[in-house]
């Protein structure tokens, strides 16, 4: 026996957050009485079947889905399929699926969402999640985890990045290592934002404020003389260079470059084909 699609699938907010999907049988379908089993699959419109999450119900027309498995901000989509239930003294493959039923969960804020762990059954937990792309060049976030309570907390390393066409976010992941495998062992993970920590050594990274009261004069040589005003430093022992740049006014291309010590600098002139110069 194979019965036709459900009908009348349709998907309610609940007060607490969560959604309610509603059906009824197919007509024609009724003489099976409540000895229907039903497979309800959903997932975010942008992924395939094969990946969606998959529910079996017998002797109902509602499935409750926790907004605690929904990933905030998705767009959802869902289905579902009936077949005659042991009880019904009837057997046959499931009918084809119902018309679908879609649906937006509320916004969940910057933080990662869709935290998820995969054992591959030997040695190796793979946990994947996922960041809005548009805090993901000022924020990094990393995957921490214990392997029991009372051992010490360890970071994921390395962290792999995958970019989603079809929505604002990027797919970050991370390899476990498992050593015990055994049903008893329990992973404790979370993702997180990291302090980017950094050493700072002062002597290496001085900035200097630039040279005030720079003055370009003509000396009896016939030279030119440009000085300025050198910024002080608290400590007298710490020396500074100078570099000059200077070039025709409007060709900067063909910049002319001096470095020298001391606040001063005399460069050659020639009266008569003086021309408007600029200086850094």
């Amino acid at each position: 026996v194979q019965t036709l699609p459900p009908q009348n699938l349709s998907v309610s907010l609940m007060t607490s957050g969560d959604f309610l999907l509603t059906w009824k049988a197919a007509d024609g379908s009724q003489g099976l009485g409540n000895a229907l089993e039903y497979e309800v699959t959903y997932k975010r419109e942008w992924e395939s079947w094969e990946k969606a999450a998959s529910l079996l119900l017998s002797n109902t027309t509602r499935c409750h889905l926790s907004h605690e498995d929904l990933v905030p901000g998705s767009s959802y989509v869902a289905r579902l399929r009936a077949r005659p239930g042991q009880a019904s003294g009837f057997s046959g493959p499931y009918s084809e699926w119902s018309t679908e039923v879609s649906w937006e969960t509320p916004e969940g804020g910057l933080q990662p969402r869709n935290l998820r762990c995969l054992f591959n059954g030997a040695d190796r937990l793979t946990c994947s999640w996922e960041v809005k792309k548009a805090i993901i060049t000022s924020v990094v976030f990393g995957l921490f985890f214990r392997a029991t309570r009372a051992s010490a907390e360890e970071e994921c390393s390395p962290v792999h990045e995958k970019a989603l066409t079809h929505i604002p976010y990027v797919v970050q992941s991370c390899e476990i290592p498992v050593s015990n495998s055994s049903r008893q062992s329990r992973y404790h993970v979370s993702v997180r934002a990291k302090m980017e920590e950094k050493v700072i050594e002062a002597y290496k990274n001085i900035k200097v404020l630039p040279p005030a009261n720079v003055s370009v004069t003509v000396t009896e040589s016939q030279e030119y003389e440009l000085r300025w005003i050198k910024h002080t430093f608290q400590y007298g022992f710490i020396k500074q260079r100078y570099q000059v740049e200077y070039w025709k006014n409007n060709q900067y291309g063909k910049v002319s470059l001096r470095k020298c010590r001391s606040p001063g600098f005399l460069f050659a002139g020639q009266m008569g084909r003086m021309v408007p110069l600029t200086f850094i």
